[in-house]
């Protein structure tokens, strides 16, 4: 590991991680049934978040 990192990758890590909290709290509300009308759009839009998560994930190992 490098001494000097680049800012934009510490970055992009603190902002996946706070993305995954979001995430998780969004997931966490769904399951103890709150917003039962736009229910499917927010389970959606969490599967998306967790998908580009991933995918950050997979493809920046220096994360």
């Amino acid at each position: 590991m490098s001494i000097m990192q680049d800012p934009n990758t510490l970055n992009q890590g603190d902002l996946i991680l706070k993305l995954d909290k979001d995430r998780a709290w969004l997931l966490e509300n769904l399951d103890k049934g709150k917003w039962p009308e736009i229910r499917s759009k927010i389970a959606d839009l969490e599967r998306k978040i967790s998908k580009l998560i991933i995918s950050v994930q997979e493809n920046n190992v220096d994360i």
